[in-house]
């Protein structure tokens, strides 16, 4: 088991008059290979979660356990939860500073203690699996890149540090849909080809649809709903008293539904629910 989380809460400013609460009673567990899709509503506790499973936030009350170390236990080192865990903030493309590519995403292989040698091969590996020529750009400031190769630096220098665990927090915000698509499948590469761990935090119900094996739904810290895309997306209105959508091509499928088709409403990807058009009108 990759991640098994207890009775998690998290209060901010607790015995003050600005006391909120973040996180409550949340449990959960996450197998080693999974690619695990969070969704919820601005404020509803995503990011204060992932921020717990890097102990980047210690919690008020329970347990956290990545690869059977408790990592809020006094004595566990923040580098081997570091080696466990990567995260990948909103933007990561701001977080460029040094002086050539090459030099950014061997930073944090270098600090984890890695030989000349480990580090070459991991800087290279991880450029190349984000799509990018290493010997293109290895020498080239990270601030010469379009922005979708500053952020795909960005990524390479988190992925260097071999996490088995990767955390993405709205990896796509601002890509256009072609660089969100290539984003989206290299990141379900890593998880395939690779076999990394993957949660993915993000507003769009369409990527979860696409590329998670399992979605969590949060609403007012709590978590409400942990299962396959099939089994969230069922319940439409679930989602909407919640303020969430189920994605486009089930909403299409719904309206289709409700003006007095005979469609199957079950499909929530866009190959799935083009099908299913084609099978009604297709005649």
């Amino acid at each position: 088991m990759s991640i098994e989380v207890k009775n998690l809460s998290h209060i901010y400013s607790k015995g003050t008059v600005f006391e909120h609460i973040a996180l409550e009673d949340v449990s959960f567990e996450v197998g080693p290979h999974d690619f695990i899709g969070i969704i919820g509503h601005t404020g509803s506790g995503k990011s204060t979660l992932i921020q717990h499973i890097n102990r980047l936030l210690v919690p008020t009350s329970g347990t956290i356990v990545v690869n059977n170390i408790n990592i809020n236990e006094p004595n566990v080192p923040m580098k081997e939860i570091v080696k466990r865990v990567g995260i990948v903030f909103q933007y990561p493309e701001y977080q460029l500073f040094e002086e050539t590519v090459y030099k950014d995403v061997s930073f944090g292989p270098k600090n984890l203690g890695y030989d000349e040698e480990k580090v070459d091969f991991l800087v290279k590996q991880s450029i190349e699996i984000m799509g990018l020529d290493y010997e293109e750009i290895k020498d080239k400031s990270p601030f010469e890149l379009s922005g979708g190769q500053k952020r795909r630096v960005a990524i390479a220098g988190v992925i260097a540090m071999k996490p088995p665990i990767l955390i993405l927090d709205e990896p796509t915000s601002g890509l256009d849909p072609m660089g969100r698509r290539e984003m989206l499948d290299m990141i379900k590469n890593m998880n395939k080809q690779l076999g990394m761990c993957i949660i993915l935090v993000t507003h769009s119900m369409d990527d979860v649809a696409e590329y998670a094996d399992k979605i969590m739904v949060f609403s007012s810290g709590r978590l409400m709903k942990y299962g396959p895309p099939a089994e969230v997306f069922a319940d439409s209105k679930f989602l909407a008293d919640i303020s969430l959508d189920v994605p486009q091509s089930k909403a299409v499928l719904e309206r289709l539904k409700e003006e007095g088709y005979e469609i199957d409403t079950s499909a929530y990807t866009t190959k799935e629910a083009a099908k299913e058009i084609i099978r009604v009108f297709g005649k």
